[in-house]
C-alpha cells in the first residue's frame, strides 16, 4: 500500500527519494506515529516533502489515496519491493 502511495507522490512531481521512503517505513516500524491516519499524515509529509511549495500537491495525493481511511491497520505490513532494496544497497 505505501509503495503505491510513494509512486503516486513521484507521479505528482514531489521529489521524494527512496531513502526518505525507507525512513518513513522505519519510523512506522518504530511506532513513531501510531496507527491514526492524522498522525501518519504529518509523519509522511515531514519525511517525504522537503519543500513547502509541494505541500498542496502532497495534500491532494494523500487525500485521494487515503480517502475514507481512519487507521493504518494492515497497510503497515506492506513489503518493500526487493529491486528497490538492491538498488539502495548498490549506492
Amino acid at each position: 500500500m505505501f509503495t503505491d502511495f510513494f509512486l503516486r507522490l513521484r507521479e505528482a512531481k514531489i521529489p521524494a527519494t527512496l531513502r526518505e521512503y525507507l525512513t518513513l517505513l522505519e519510523a512506522l516500524e518504530d511506532d513513531v506515529a501510531g496507527t491514526a491516519i492524522d498522525d501518519f499524515y504529518y509523519l509522511s509529509r515531514g519525511t517525504l516533502v522537503k519543500d513547502e511549495r509541494n505541500f498542496d500537491k502532497f495534500d491532494r495525493v494523500f487525500g485521494e489515496y487515503f480517502k475514507g481511511v481512519e487507521a493504518l491497520g494492515e497497510a503497515l505490513s506492506s513489503e518493500i519491493p526487493e529491486e528497490w532494496l538492491r538498488r539502495e544497497i548498490e549506492k
